[in-house]
């Protein structure tokens, strides 16, 4: 039987689907829980959504949904010539959105190669959706970043007030602009000053002096890094929060830094309240935006989904 019938069965569509990533760094902070709800809600709407567990070693989507896939994302990665993600992609008991489960957590799959993660995100693009949410790992591993990194300005960071939930995420921040920078360059003496370097605005004065380039060709270099950093725009919800002023002091101090080391400027898109509630929802497989709509809750999720742009 399919839930939530609130709203209109369906909304004009797009013409390619909008990726919505959800990352942070830390684990434990709510990123799936996060990734599940905002999915309902948004599909809730009329929006096709499609949610991606794109944990590769530890998948738990499909437990807080509640459901039970026959498919899973080792089946993409075990496809013999062309790829063709519309075969893993499962139907969930909510009217609107589709999931597409994680993998078992076999080696193989948990570490696939950079040509596999490519032709997966190609695959993500071209699923007949409005949106993708992609769940992303904890940690700042080669697979996380670079699915990160799929978007510019979709990016989400959850974190929770807590000191070590912003370093985290921070750091995770920090691990996925040196990744693009590496990724841009492609360049062995790139790579190695990027493994000595805590900042952006360090790197470039290092790069300022290096004398393993010639004068002009750093100077392109720092233009080019600017660049990269500016055109990153991830997005702050801090998660777990007692009140708006303690969420508005976490996503600030999250923002400064970022600002002064990294020069990206993020946006703080919201927050969610603490609420005892959660852990039994996901106990029980029943994602609180179902089993509890009318709590603060469920409102700050609405919230995000409309400063989303799906009302």
């Amino acid at each position: 039987m399919r839930l939530i019938e609130e709203y209109p069965a369906s909304r004009p569509q797009k013409d390619e689907p909008e990726i919505l990533v959800v990352g942070g760094g830390k684990g434990g902070v709510g990123k799936t829980c996060f990734a599940v709800n905002v999915s309902i809600e948004i599909a809730r709407k009329g929006w096709r959504v499609v949610l991606v567990d794109a944990d590769l070693s530890c998948s738990n989507v499909e437990t807080l949904l509640g459901a039970h896939p026959d498919r899973r994302l080792d089946d993409f990665f075990y496809q013999k010539g062309g790829k063709d993600l519309h075969r893993v992609v499962w139907d969930t008991p909510y009217d609107n959105l589709s999931l597409i489960p994680g993998t078992t957590g076999l080696l193989d799959v948990a570490n696939p190669r950079y040509q596999q993660k490519v032709a997966l995100i190609r695959e993500l693009r071209q699923l007949e959706a409005d949106l993708i949410v992609v769940d992303l790992d904890a940690g700042a591993h080669l697979n996380t970043l670079d699915f990160f990194l799929m978007t510019d300005t979709n990016g989400i960071l959850i974190i929770t007030p807590e000191k070590t939930s912003i370093d985290n995420a921070f750091k995770f921040l920090r691990a996925a602009l040196f990744r693009r920078i590496e990724r841009f360059y492609q360049s062995q003496d790139v790579a190695v000053l990027l493994q000595r370097i805590e900042s952006l605005t360090e790197f470039i004065e290092c790069i300022k002096t290096s004398e393993m380039f010639d004068p002009e060709f750093r100077r392109q270099i720092c233009k080019e890094m600017v660049a990269i950093a500016r055109s990153i725009k991830p997005r702050i919800v801090v998660n777990r929060a007692n009140n708006a002023y303690e969420a508005q002091i976490a996503a600030n101090i999250l923002s400064k830094y970022a600002r002064q080391d990294l020069l990206i400027e993020p946006e703080n898109l919201g927050f969610i309240y603490f609420d005892k509630r959660v852990s039994e929802t996901v106990n029980s497989g029943r994602p609180f935006i179902v089993s509890h709509p009318r709590v603060k809750l469920s409102a700050c999720i609405a919230d995000i989904a409309n400063r989303l742009g799906y009302f």
